[in-house]
């Protein structure tokens, strides 16, 4: 057999090494790490390409906060603890003089600890139903539900508002309430499934067997059921989650002393450097004139206990008998008292005065204020703490507008 002769002017072609055969390709150790480290960025690229992938990074920010606010709601004892600053209870009292709501919130005061648990338990079914892309569209919808109440009643009167992060949140639920999830959430995986039995029940009835569209039905029964247990199991983990983070909380804080100060009236005040806070329930005093005690016969006004009960430098607690709210009086020096609203103008939480400092605080946002004059000196709050005008009778009692 003839040999065959290579074409003049046709060089033979050299093996290319980009037109490597089968065996080539699976050459030395090196040259397959490299290949599958090029795969790497397109993998990554192809989970955040997926329907909802841009959004992983924002759903996961949100189920993790969302979960963390309620456990931290549920942990701490205080939040439903009436007589703490910061409590649910205290914080709504203010809320119903501060936010645009008002007297609409009156219904929840009287159910306060109901509420708190809904709301904490609520935040934990969001953020796990969001972190796990289950009923993740009714997840978004109680997420900006939260968000909405938060902003009425707590970050309304930020100013300007994008200072506020409930208007924030409010916004970020939004791609979840129109588009889902996701591909890469437990609801993707189920609607998968849900897509095979319905294909299923369209090629029994094509087939018009009676057994088949029987068994396609009892297909599509199972895959609903499944998605409801999912849904069961991680609400009754959640639940016990819940549970058990709030017995640890009491657990914790049970040997915690109590920081309240003692009423105007109630007793000698603590001389010793201390946070001292009213027990009272909050609100926002509307007067404004001056709030330095003066020495007279008997003054007009309401009588709300004898001023030895106020250190030098330090503060007491009495309520405002105008507007039956927490109020704060301080004898910033010998014989000169002043006093002022102990509800936070921010939220409505109730600050505490700190005698080291000579500083309001406010314990719900680090709002700080001037232990003489109210002045905010720190925000988020805008506007300082309301005077109440103040009185020092000759009978050594106090005496306020009332």
């Amino acid at each position: 057999m003839a040999k065959r002769r290579a074409r003049p002017g046709y060089p033979a072609r050299a093996p290319s090494p980009l037109r490597a055969s089968p065996d080539e390709a699976s050459g030395p150790e090196e040259l397959r790490t490299a290949a599958s480290k090029d795969n790497v960025p397109a993998r990554v690229l192809s989970v955040f390409g997926a329907p909802g992938g841009s959004l992983l990074v924002l759903r996961a920010f949100l189920g993790v906060t969302f979960t963390f606010a309620g456990l931290q709601k549920l942990t701490n004892r205080n939040f439903f603890n009436a007589t703490a600053p910061g409590s649910f209870q205290q914080q709504l009292r203010g809320s119903i003089l501060t936010s645009p709501l008002h007297h609409l919130l009156d219904p929840a005061l009287h159910a306060s600890i109901p509420v708190a648990l809904v709301i904490s338990f609520g935040e934990l079914a969001v953020g796990l139903g969001t972190l796990l892309g289950l009923f993740g569209r009714i997840a978004a919808t109680g997420g900006m539900l939260l968000s909405l109440s938060f902003f009425l009643t707590v970050s309304f009167n930020d100013n300007p508002y994008y200072y506020g992060p409930d208007i924030v949140f409010l916004f970020a639920w939004t791609p979840f309430v129109l588009a889902g999830s996701g591909a890469w959430s437990l609801d993707a995986i189920f609607a998968r499934r849900a897509e095979r039995a319905h294909r299923a029940v369209l090629v029994a009835a094509a087939k018009r067997g009676p057994a088949a569209r029987s068994r396609a039905a009892e297909l599509e029964r199972r895959v609903f059921l499944q998605k409801a247990s999912a849904a069961g199991v991680i609400g009754i983990a959640g639940l016990v989650a819940g549970g058990v983070m709030a017995a640890i909380g009491r657990i914790a804080g049970s040997s915690q002393p109590s920081q309240g100060s003692r009423p105007v009236g109630g007793g000698s005040a603590t001389t010793s450097p201390s946070t001292t806070s009213s027990s009272e329930p909050t609100g926002v005093s509307t007067t404004t004139s001056s709030s330095v005690a003066s020495k007279g016969a008997t003054p007009k006004g309401v009588r709300i206990g004898p001023a030895s009960d106020v250190p030098v430098g330090g503060a007491a607690s009495f309520t405002d008998p105008k507007e039956g709210v927490p109020a704060l009086v301080v004898q910033v020096k010998q014989g000169v008292f002043r006093a002022f609203s102990a509800v936070c103008p921010h939220a409505g939480c109730q600050v505490q005065f700190d005698q080291q400092s000579d500083l309001f605080l406010c314990p719900c946002h680090g709002s700080i204020f001037n232990g003489s004059t109210g002045a905010v000196q720190q925000g988020p709050a805008s506007t300082g703490l309301s005077s109440i005008p103040i009185a020092l009778g000759s009978n050594g009692q106090l005496y306020v507008d009332g």
